[in-house]
Protein backbone atom coordinates (compact mmCIF):
# COMPACT_ATOMS: atom_id res chain seq x y z
CA UNK A 1 0.00 0.00 0.00
CA UNK A 2 1.15 3.85 -0.92
CA UNK A 3 -1.02 5.77 1.54
CA UNK A 4 -0.17 9.61 1.72
CA UNK A 5 -0.83 11.91 4.75
CA UNK A 6 -3.16 14.65 3.77
CA UNK A 7 -1.85 18.08 3.80
CA UNK A 8 -3.23 20.97 4.92
CA UNK A 9 -2.77 23.32 1.94
CA UNK A 10 -1.25 23.30 -1.33
CA UNK A 11 2.38 23.83 -1.87
CA UNK A 12 4.32 24.34 -5.24
CA UNK A 13 4.22 21.36 -6.11
CA UNK A 14 0.57 20.43 -6.06
CA UNK A 15 0.03 24.47 -8.02
CA UNK A 16 2.43 23.65 -10.70
CA UNK A 17 1.04 20.12 -11.42
CA UNK A 18 -2.54 21.74 -11.00
CA UNK A 19 -1.63 24.22 -13.89
CA UNK A 20 0.23 21.87 -15.87
CA UNK A 21 -3.71 19.16 -15.13
CA UNK A 22 -5.64 22.18 -16.28
CA UNK A 23 -3.80 22.69 -19.66
CA UNK A 24 -3.55 19.32 -20.38
CA UNK A 25 -7.23 19.12 -19.79
CA UNK A 26 -8.06 22.11 -21.86
CA UNK A 27 -6.35 20.18 -25.03
CA UNK A 28 -8.43 17.29 -24.02
CA UNK A 29 -11.46 19.85 -25.30
CA UNK A 30 -9.85 19.33 -28.62
CA UNK A 31 -8.41 16.39 -28.63
CA UNK A 32 -12.89 14.81 -28.01
CA UNK A 33 -13.70 17.70 -30.52
CA UNK A 34 -11.60 15.75 -32.93
CA UNK A 35 -12.49 12.03 -32.30
CA UNK A 36 -16.22 12.91 -32.34
CA UNK A 37 -16.31 13.52 -35.93
CA UNK A 38 -15.77 9.63 -36.32
CA UNK A 39 -16.21 8.32 -32.81
CA UNK A 40 -19.22 8.75 -30.78
CA UNK A 41 -18.37 10.55 -27.46
CA UNK A 42 -19.97 7.73 -24.84
CA UNK A 43 -18.54 4.88 -26.79
CA UNK A 44 -15.04 7.04 -27.40
CA UNK A 45 -15.02 7.15 -23.45
CA UNK A 46 -15.35 3.68 -23.06
CA UNK A 47 -12.51 2.88 -25.21
CA UNK A 48 -10.55 5.56 -23.52
CA UNK A 49 -11.04 3.51 -20.37
CA UNK A 50 -9.40 0.58 -22.26
CA UNK A 51 -6.63 2.06 -23.07
CA UNK A 52 -5.95 3.67 -19.74
CA UNK A 53 -6.58 0.41 -17.92
CA UNK A 54 -4.02 -1.09 -20.42
CA UNK A 55 -1.23 1.17 -19.86
CA UNK A 56 -1.76 1.02 -15.72
CA UNK A 57 -1.75 -2.56 -15.49
CA UNK A 58 1.66 -2.60 -17.46
CA UNK A 59 2.33 0.31 -15.32
CA UNK A 60 1.67 -1.31 -12.28
CA UNK A 61 2.95 -4.90 -13.32
CA UNK A 62 6.59 -3.13 -14.46
CA UNK A 63 6.91 -1.40 -10.54
CA UNK A 64 5.69 -4.59 -9.51
CA UNK A 65 2.41 -3.06 -7.64
CA UNK A 66 -0.83 -5.83 -7.31
CA UNK A 67 -3.70 -4.83 -9.43
CA UNK A 68 -5.86 -5.53 -6.51
CA UNK A 69 -5.20 -4.33 -2.72
CA UNK A 70 -8.50 -4.87 -1.29
CA UNK A 71 -11.10 -2.15 -1.00
CA UNK A 72 -12.65 -3.56 -4.07
CA UNK A 73 -16.43 -2.80 -3.42
CA UNK A 74 -15.15 0.45 -2.72
CA UNK A 75 -13.32 0.38 -6.38
CA UNK A 76 -16.51 -0.82 -8.07
CA UNK A 77 -18.33 2.03 -6.60
CA UNK A 78 -15.95 5.08 -7.58
CA UNK A 79 -15.68 3.19 -11.17
CA UNK A 80 -20.02 3.26 -11.27
CA UNK A 81 -19.56 6.64 -9.86
CA UNK A 82 -17.19 7.94 -13.19
CA UNK A 83 -19.17 6.06 -16.13
CA UNK A 84 -21.90 7.15 -15.17
CA UNK A 85 -20.61 11.14 -14.96
CA UNK A 86 -19.33 10.95 -18.53
CA UNK A 87 -22.71 9.02 -19.64
CA UNK A 88 -24.83 11.72 -18.94
CA UNK A 89 -22.58 14.62 -19.64
CA UNK A 90 -21.78 13.87 -23.15
CA UNK A 91 -25.63 13.34 -23.87
CA UNK A 92 -26.22 16.51 -22.10
CA UNK A 93 -24.64 18.39 -25.27
CA UNK A 94 -27.72 16.87 -27.59
CA UNK A 95 -30.55 19.10 -25.62
CA UNK A 96 -28.38 22.39 -24.80
CA UNK A 97 -25.83 24.61 -25.69
CA UNK A 98 -22.30 23.55 -25.30
CA UNK A 99 -21.86 26.87 -23.06
CA UNK A 100 -24.55 26.32 -20.22
CA UNK A 101 -23.11 22.45 -20.04
CA UNK A 102 -19.83 23.67 -19.60
CA UNK A 103 -21.20 25.99 -16.76
CA UNK A 104 -23.20 23.95 -15.00
CA UNK A 105 -20.13 21.05 -15.11
CA UNK A 106 -18.03 23.41 -13.33
CA UNK A 107 -20.21 23.91 -10.32
CA UNK A 108 -18.67 20.76 -9.14
CA UNK A 109 -16.21 22.96 -6.90
CA UNK A 110 -19.12 24.17 -5.11
CA UNK A 111 -20.17 20.67 -4.53
CA UNK A 112 -16.86 19.43 -3.81
CA UNK A 113 -16.83 22.12 -0.60
CA UNK A 114 -19.89 21.14 0.60
CA UNK A 115 -19.30 17.22 0.48
CA UNK A 116 -15.61 17.81 2.10
CA UNK A 117 -17.51 20.66 4.83
CA UNK A 118 -20.11 17.54 5.95
CA UNK A 119 -17.82 14.46 5.20
CA UNK A 120 -14.11 15.21 5.80
CA UNK A 121 -12.51 16.09 8.48
CA UNK A 122 -9.99 18.99 7.99
CA UNK A 123 -11.40 20.37 5.12
CA UNK A 124 -14.14 23.20 6.29
CA UNK A 125 -15.76 25.52 4.19
CA UNK A 126 -15.16 29.17 5.02
CA UNK A 127 -15.76 32.72 3.74
CA UNK A 128 -12.35 32.73 1.72
CA UNK A 129 -12.81 29.32 -0.10
CA UNK A 130 -16.59 30.50 -0.62
CA UNK A 131 -15.97 34.14 -2.04
CA UNK A 132 -13.12 32.71 -3.95
CA UNK A 133 -15.39 29.99 -5.74
CA UNK A 134 -18.12 32.21 -6.52
CA UNK A 135 -15.38 34.95 -8.04
CA UNK A 136 -13.74 31.91 -9.97
CA UNK A 137 -17.19 31.15 -11.29
CA UNK A 138 -18.28 34.41 -12.34
CA UNK A 139 -15.00 33.97 -14.98
CA UNK A 140 -16.35 31.03 -16.08
CA UNK A 141 -20.10 32.68 -16.58
CA UNK A 142 -17.91 35.40 -18.76
CA UNK A 143 -15.79 33.33 -20.77
CA UNK A 144 -19.32 30.90 -21.73
CA UNK A 145 -21.58 34.03 -21.54
CA UNK A 146 -21.85 34.34 -25.31
CA UNK A 147 -24.27 31.38 -25.88
CA UNK A 148 -26.37 31.58 -22.58
CA UNK A 149 -30.22 32.30 -23.23
CA UNK A 150 -33.42 31.69 -21.78
CA UNK A 151 -33.75 27.55 -21.95
CA UNK A 152 -36.11 25.50 -23.51
CA UNK A 153 -37.89 22.21 -22.16
CA UNK A 154 -35.19 20.54 -23.91
CA UNK A 155 -32.96 22.86 -22.54
CA UNK A 156 -33.63 22.17 -19.14
CA UNK A 157 -33.29 18.29 -20.00
CA UNK A 158 -29.78 18.95 -21.06
CA UNK A 159 -28.71 21.44 -18.14
CA UNK A 160 -30.43 19.14 -15.63
CA UNK A 161 -27.75 16.10 -17.17
CA UNK A 162 -25.14 18.61 -16.56
CA UNK A 163 -25.87 19.50 -13.76
CA UNK A 164 -26.35 16.05 -12.72
CA UNK A 165 -22.41 15.45 -14.07
CA UNK A 166 -21.21 17.92 -11.61
CA UNK A 167 -22.59 16.59 -8.47
CA UNK A 168 -21.35 12.68 -9.56
CA UNK A 169 -17.91 14.18 -10.28
CA UNK A 170 -17.75 15.62 -6.40
CA UNK A 171 -19.73 12.57 -5.20
CA UNK A 172 -16.77 10.41 -6.64
CA UNK A 173 -13.78 12.29 -5.26
CA UNK A 174 -15.36 13.00 -2.17
CA UNK A 175 -16.30 9.00 -1.79
CA UNK A 176 -12.33 8.68 -3.19
CA UNK A 177 -11.30 11.17 -0.16
CA UNK A 178 -13.59 8.89 2.62
CA UNK A 179 -13.66 5.57 1.22
CA UNK A 180 -10.09 5.01 -0.34
CA UNK A 181 -7.18 7.44 0.56
CA UNK A 182 -5.22 5.85 3.50
CA UNK A 183 -6.28 2.72 2.53
CA UNK A 184 -5.57 2.01 -1.28
CA UNK A 185 -2.64 3.98 -3.31
CA UNK A 186 -3.73 6.29 -6.15
CA UNK A 187 -2.57 3.51 -8.45
CA UNK A 188 -5.40 1.40 -7.37
CA UNK A 189 -8.07 4.45 -7.27
CA UNK A 190 -7.44 5.35 -10.83
CA UNK A 191 -6.98 1.32 -11.77
CA UNK A 192 -10.33 0.76 -9.83
CA UNK A 193 -11.90 3.47 -11.78
CA UNK A 194 -10.86 3.12 -15.10
CA UNK A 195 -11.52 -0.80 -15.34
CA UNK A 196 -14.84 -0.71 -13.70
CA UNK A 197 -16.44 2.74 -15.45
CA UNK A 198 -16.10 0.46 -18.90
CA UNK A 199 -18.81 -1.73 -18.69
CA UNK A 200 -20.97 1.41 -17.63
CA UNK A 201 -19.89 3.76 -20.94
CA UNK A 202 -20.60 0.93 -23.59
CA UNK A 203 -23.58 -0.10 -21.98
CA UNK A 204 -24.47 3.52 -21.95
CA UNK A 205 -23.41 4.02 -25.13
CA UNK A 206 -25.93 1.10 -26.55
CA UNK A 207 -28.66 2.75 -24.37
CA UNK A 208 -28.01 5.87 -26.52
CA UNK A 209 -28.22 4.17 -29.25
CA UNK A 210 -24.76 5.21 -30.74
CA UNK A 211 -23.49 4.76 -33.82
CA UNK A 212 -20.06 3.57 -32.22
CA UNK A 213 -17.77 3.97 -35.72
CA UNK A 214 -18.63 6.79 -38.45
CA UNK A 215 -14.86 6.46 -39.73
CA UNK A 216 -11.13 6.63 -38.78
CA UNK A 217 -8.73 8.13 -39.95
CA UNK A 218 -5.08 8.74 -38.53
CA UNK A 219 -5.91 12.26 -36.83
CA UNK A 220 -8.49 10.57 -35.18
CA UNK A 221 -6.89 7.67 -33.82
CA UNK A 222 -3.96 10.28 -32.43
CA UNK A 223 -6.66 11.94 -30.76
CA UNK A 224 -8.07 9.41 -28.99
CA UNK A 225 -4.47 7.66 -28.02
CA UNK A 226 -3.90 11.25 -26.25
CA UNK A 227 -7.15 10.91 -24.29
CA UNK A 228 -6.54 7.29 -23.14
CA UNK A 229 -2.60 7.65 -22.58
CA UNK A 230 -2.10 10.82 -21.64
CA UNK A 231 -5.41 12.20 -20.36
CA UNK A 232 -6.77 9.19 -19.08
CA UNK A 233 -4.03 7.03 -17.66
CA UNK A 234 -1.01 9.95 -16.98
CA UNK A 235 -3.21 12.90 -15.63
CA UNK A 236 -5.41 11.14 -13.46
CA UNK A 237 -2.28 8.97 -11.82
CA UNK A 238 -1.00 12.56 -11.13
CA UNK A 239 -4.79 14.07 -10.17
CA UNK A 240 -5.44 11.28 -8.11
CA UNK A 241 -1.75 11.27 -6.51
CA UNK A 242 -3.06 15.13 -5.51
CA UNK A 243 -6.74 14.07 -4.18
CA UNK A 244 -4.95 11.41 -1.73
CA UNK A 245 -1.96 13.87 -0.79
CA UNK A 246 -4.62 17.89 -0.26
CA UNK A 247 -7.41 18.95 0.50
CA UNK A 248 -10.42 18.40 -1.88
CA UNK A 249 -11.72 21.63 -2.16
CA UNK A 250 -8.25 23.53 -2.33
CA UNK A 251 -7.75 21.13 -5.53
CA UNK A 252 -10.99 21.45 -7.11
CA UNK A 253 -11.08 25.15 -7.32
CA UNK A 254 -8.33 24.72 -9.83
CA UNK A 255 -10.29 23.00 -12.56
CA UNK A 256 -11.91 26.45 -13.33
CA UNK A 257 -8.79 27.18 -15.20
CA UNK A 258 -9.96 24.06 -17.30
CA UNK A 259 -12.24 25.84 -19.80
CA UNK A 260 -9.59 28.98 -19.80
CA UNK A 261 -7.12 26.63 -20.92
CA UNK A 262 -9.34 25.10 -23.39
CA UNK A 263 -10.49 28.44 -25.08
CA UNK A 264 -6.51 28.99 -25.39
CA UNK A 265 -5.99 25.50 -27.14
CA UNK A 266 -9.38 26.65 -29.02
CA UNK A 267 -7.34 29.99 -30.26
CA UNK A 268 -3.93 27.71 -30.44
CA UNK A 269 -5.42 24.56 -32.69
CA UNK A 270 -8.79 25.60 -34.19
CA UNK A 271 -7.99 29.39 -34.99
CA UNK A 272 -10.49 30.73 -33.13
CA UNK A 273 -10.21 34.29 -31.77
CA UNK A 274 -8.66 35.76 -28.51
CA UNK A 275 -11.40 38.16 -26.83
CA UNK A 276 -11.66 40.57 -24.24
CA UNK A 277 -14.12 38.22 -22.29
CA UNK A 278 -10.88 35.53 -22.00
CA UNK A 279 -8.86 37.65 -20.47
CA UNK A 280 -11.03 39.77 -18.06
CA UNK A 281 -12.30 35.34 -17.10
CA UNK A 282 -8.38 34.96 -16.56
CA UNK A 283 -8.09 37.78 -13.90
CA UNK A 284 -11.81 36.75 -12.00
CA UNK A 285 -10.56 33.24 -11.84
CA UNK A 286 -6.90 33.58 -11.05
CA UNK A 287 -8.10 36.19 -8.30
CA UNK A 288 -10.74 33.52 -7.03
CA UNK A 289 -7.77 30.77 -6.72
CA UNK A 290 -5.83 33.59 -4.92
CA UNK A 291 -8.70 34.07 -2.39
CA UNK A 292 -9.37 30.47 -1.90
CA UNK A 293 -5.99 29.63 -0.92
CA UNK A 294 -5.61 32.33 0.85
CA UNK A 295 -4.47 31.55 4.89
Amino acid sequence: MNAFSVKEKLDMTSVSLLNVLCMVWGLNAVAIKIANVGIDPIFGAGLRSVIATACLILWMRFKRIPLFAGNLLDGIVVGLLFGVEFSILYPSLLYTTASSAWILLYTTPFFHAIGAHFFLKGDSLNWNKGIGMLLAFAGIIVLLSKDIRLPSNENLLGDFLALSAAVFWAITTIYIKRRLVGRVSHYHTLFYQTIFSIPVFFIASMLFRETPVHHVNALILFSLTFQGVIIAFVSYLLWFFLVHAYPASLLSAFTFLTPLFATLAGIVFLNEQLTVKLVVALIFVSLGIYIVNRQ
